[in-house]
């Protein structure tokens, strides 16, 4: 139970990703028959409302599992989680663009 505990934010950014790209698939399913222009301004809506959302609970999670961490194994996964969350912004600060 304890390792679940500590794997609680890792879990919880999963779920939340799946959950976003599901309301962002429903999104363009509703508005698909409306046009490009309209689809295209809804499914932005529902990603940026979506990504505030997720963003509000993780965060919140995330300080509730940082005051709880008590053992080891907890701090890495949180450090492991932190990798997650940071190695697709590296992957876009490392790209150059063609000059």
């Amino acid at each position: 139970m304890r390792i679940l505990r500590a794997a609680q934010p890792i879990l919880i950014l999963i779920v939340l990703v799946a959950l976003l790209v599901g309301l962002t698939i429903i999104a363009r399913l509703i508005s698909g028959h409306a046009g490009f222009l309209v689809e295209r301004q809804v499914v932005l809506v529902v990603w940026l409302s979506g990504l505030v959302i997720a963003g509000a609970v993780f965060a919140t999670l995330v300080g509730r599992s940082i005051r709880r961490a008590d053992s080891p194994s907890s701090r890495w996964l949180l450090v492991a989680t932190a990798l997650v969350l940071t190695s697709p912004l590296a992957l876009s600060l490392l790209q150059h663009p063609s000059p």
